[in-house]
């Protein structure tokens, strides 16, 4: 079994009480059933309130007020000091906010941006993200897995995440690229091309292509306020339309995305002074380091339904929707936006959506179902 891994991963450490957002309070906490059969045969004191603060019809622990029953008032979780440490907790306790992705003969591990600490090392991490790789000596085999497919999803990723880390270039024309790269290789995965896809990755790997893509860009795509149909504020809407069709996980959220809507549709365009003054919070290595955070997550994931463009489109628009969450509280007070502002809408809105897979597939769905959202018009949204 091979494995990979951001360079950051190994920093993660969980910061307990001192979250400003714990990962104990305001969603269920599901326990598996290894887990289960633990904790019913536990004695004593902690095992009289296991059995006390345990749903065992739904399998999770009980919360009062939105809180997990074992958070105490330090914020601090008792079933972890009462019962030894880390061999008390259930898997989701134990893993989170470690992800897991799996793939025949690889696992691909990350963490998560719901998570304020991991947010911190995504969001503050200047350097591109590198990936490391180990193995062990387990094997397995999927039956119906199309390695040939998985190849060259892996090899298109690879391409990407260097074309979106060459920092020599603007970070709208390597989003433009990486869209369009893209874009193209799902023609070849829908028509059954996928022969084609080495002769594309090495056009595009080409040094000489960064100046005939970028003329390409400047002839083809028009500024947005001459396309009505296209423009930002439009696909913005849209975009927010879609969040408020989520279900809501947390209460606070449908305020806090509402509010952020109607800051941005009354908003006026920004003037170059307001912009250079956002971009000094939300910078390009912001926008690269989120790009590859989803594109890591999730891209490979076509795999098991041929959807590359609509992986793509999904990370793409995650990272605006974090970007547009952050701009509203800015312009709301752009004096109090600060990095700890930028790094809680990124983990409100991991919440809400990578936590729930009925919201993951209302984004991808819409993303790849309304013609507004097409290519063309996805290179409004670069900044």
């Amino acid at each position: 079994m091979h494995y990979t891994v951001p360079h950051y991963w190994n920093q993660f450490q969980c910061t307990g009480g001192s979250c400003p957002d714990s990962c104990c309070a305001g969603w269920q906490i599901q326990i598996d059933p290894a887990s289960l059969k633990k904790y019913r045969s536990q004695k004593g004191p902690l095992g009289a309130r296991l059995h006390n603060e345990i749903d065992w019809r739904q399998g999770s622990f009980r919360q009062y007020q939105g809180r997990c029953a074992f958070l105490n008032d330090e914020n601090l979780c008792d079933l972890y000091l009462e019962g030894g440490g880390q061999k008390a907790f259930c898997r989701t306790c134990r893993t989170y906010p470690r992800h897991t992705e799996e793939f025949e003969g690889l696992r691909e591990l990350s963490l998560s941006l719901s998570c304020p600490e991991a947010a911190r090392l995504i969001l503050e991490c200047e350097k591109p993200v590198r990936f490391l790789h180990g193995e062990d000596s387990r094997t397995e085999s999927y039956p119906d897995f199309d390695f040939l497919l998985f190849t060259k999803l892996m090899d298109a990723r690879s391409l990407i995440f260097r074309i979106l880390q060459d920092r020599t270039h603007p970070l709208r024309l390597r989003l433009a690229f990486i869209l369009a790269l893209t874009h193209d290789l799902q023609n070849r995965i829908s028509q059954n091309r996928l022969y084609e896809t080495d002769a594309l990755l090495a056009r595009c790997g080409s040094p000489e292509v960064w100046d005939w893509f970028e003329q390409k860009l400047s002839e083809s795509v028009p500024k947005p306020e001459a396309v009505p149909g296209y423009s930002r504020k439009k696909l913005l809407r849209r975009l927010f339309q879609i969040l408020e069709k989520m279900e809501v996980l947390r209460p606070e959220w449908k305020q806090y995305r509402t509010q952020a809507e109607k800051t941005l549709m009354e908003a006026a365009p920004f003037s170059p002074e307001q912009e250079a003054a956002f971009q000094t919070l939300f910078t390009d290595i912001t926008a690269e380091q989120l790009m590859v955070y989803f594109l890591f997550t999730y891209f490979a994931g076509a795999v098991y339904d041929g959807d590359a463009w609509g992986k793509m489109k999904f990370s793409f628009a995650a990272m605006v929707l974090i970007r547009e969450l952050f701009r509203a509280e800015w312009l709301q007070n752009p004096d109090a936006a600060t990095a700890e502002t930028l790094r809680r809408a990124a983990w409100c809105f991991a919440r809400e959506l990578e936590h729930s897979d009925p919201n993951k597939a209302l984004l991808e769905k819409a993303l790849k179902k309304e013609p507004l959202f097409s290519l063309r018009s996805l290179f409004t949204l670069l900044s």
